[in-house]
């Protein structure tokens, strides 16, 4: 019974963790997001997405990576993955995709 109990409670942990990770990354997003693309993307200066360039998951971050580079921020790759995640949960809903990297 003891050797059954073990794995299930590691794996409700795990499941946990994985919520307070997710909560984090949006979090994390939106004050990424909030302080630096919103400097173009506030009051319709350059739209979120135009109804046609943001196809999927992959756009967003394909997007945020461009953004990011020509603009010279400094952010590491997971806080652009933070920011795609933020920008996929609240405004876009695609489906959610791992990065073709990992």
């Amino acid at each position: 019974m003891l050797k059954l109990l073990v794995p299930l409670s590691l794996l409700i942990t795990e499941s946990l963790y994985a919520d307070d990770i997710d909560q984090r990354v949006l979090i994390d997003g939106e004050v990424l997001y909030t302080e630096e693309c919103q400097k173009c993307h506030d009051n319709s200066l350059v739209p979120i997405s135009d109804g046609t360039s943001m196809q999927s998951l992959d756009d967003i971050r394909w997007q945020i990576s461009t953004c990011v580079s020509a603009l010279g921020i400094f952010w590491m790759p997971n806080d652009e993955e933070d920011v795609a995640q933020y920008l996929n949960h609240d405004f876009f809903h695609f489906e959610n995709t791992p990065k073709p990297d990992s």
